[in-house]
């Protein structure tokens, strides 16, 4: 008979076969896998308890981190088995927490329990898991991103479109014609369309009503810079629209076109333009710049990225952004890519 053992009223997977077993239960009834041992599986509960107590995530995901590894057989087997779930639920805002707890946990069964083959199962697949987990969640990341800086772009061809349709004539205008917004931000798609870039400036700088009533003509010629590298042109209409109104749809496109071309110092410049960026947005910026560098090779880098930019979090302070915990949260993500 094994070591394992579940007690108490809730339904539990078979660590075996992943049948739903209830606990009660004393044999898998799909494969006949046995429990035992009802005492040692207590880490998974004893956590969930200290959960209940806290009502804020940053809290709760220090408590998962910092949770203590169980060093019995079936202690290991029965945590590691309730964790599982919970790493692969991408939407849930522990689910990074509960990652680093599991990949303790693995590395505790490789050193403790390296020849036991229902532990050996969670180990061998961990690679491929985690692999998994990580592809998802760039994949979503892209998404939100594409939605993000393609919806000002529909918004303009729409204006675009509804203007042909409704018969208007899209007038080329100098400084004195630039008054009617949709003719403005068509004027620009057009020049924009014929790579008359100098043009297509004249109009939207040229407007003198709100700027925010051409915003997609900005956004328009701003990708067009962007997509042609020419950065100052880029930064240069982007500052001039921030005379009095600095919005979020040019600044973010600076700010993820200074990541995709590795420019992660002046990169933080744009992370918030508007205030002093917050420790959850100046830690968004590092861990997404450490990302990048790993997934390019750039390990070295990265650890020095990190030793320079954690200096923005106070060390004489505790909780989940002291400058320890995010130097600890960063370097694991490096390990991970080791």
């Amino acid at each position: 008979m094994s070591e394992y053992k579940t007690k108490g009223g809730e339904a539990l997977h078979c660590p075996v076969c992943g049948t739903t077993v209830p606990e009660s239960a004393s044999v898998c009834p799909k494969c006949g896998w046995e429990f035992s041992g009802i005492e040692a599986n207590m880490s998974s509960r004893i956590l969930a308890a200290q959960l209940a107590l806290l009502e804020y995530d940053e809290d709760k995901c220090q408590a998962i981190e910092t949770f203590p590894i169980p060093n019995s057989k079936a202690d290991l087997l029965e945590f590691v088995t309730a964790l599982k779930p919970r790493i692969k639920n991408l939407d849930s805002p522990l689910a990074d927490a509960y990652m680093v707890k599991y990949q303790e946990l693995i590395e505790k069964i490789k050193v403790s329990f390296p020849k036991d083959e229902q532990l050996k199962t969670f180990a061998d697949e961990f690679d491929g898991l985690y692999a998994s987990i990580q592809q998802k969640k760039k994949d979503a990341d892209r998404k939100d991103w594409l939605r993000e800086h393609t919806r000002s772009l529909v918004i303009a061809a729409c204006v675009v479109i509804a203007l042909l349709v409704c018969g208007g004539v899209l007038i080329a205008f100098r400084d004195t014609a630039a008054n009617n917004s949709n003719r403005c931000v068509a004027a620009v798609t057009k020049a924009v369309d014929k790579d008359n870039l100098k043009s297509a400036r004249n109009y939207v700088v040229g407007y003198k009503k709100d700027k925010d009533d051409v915003i997609e003509g900005y956004v328009t010629l701003l990708s067009k810079y962007l997509d042609e590298g020419m950065w100052e042109d880029a930064k240069s209409l982007v500052e001039f629209y921030g005379q009095g109104n600095y919005t979020q749809p040019l600044n973010h496109g600076l700010y993820n076109y200074l990541l995709s071309i590795g420019d992660y110092d002046q990169a933080e410049g744009y992370i918030n333009v508007e205030s002093k960026p917050t420790d959850a947005e100046y830690y968004g910026y590092i861990e997404e710049c450490v990302k990048l560098m790993c997934a390019a090779g750039l390990i070295s880098p990265a650890h020095e990225f990190i030793a320079k930019k954690a200096l923005h979090f106070a060390a004489n302070r505790s909780g989940y952004y002291s400058k320890a915990r995010v130097e600890e949260r960063l370097n694991k993500i490096i390990a991970a890519y080791k």
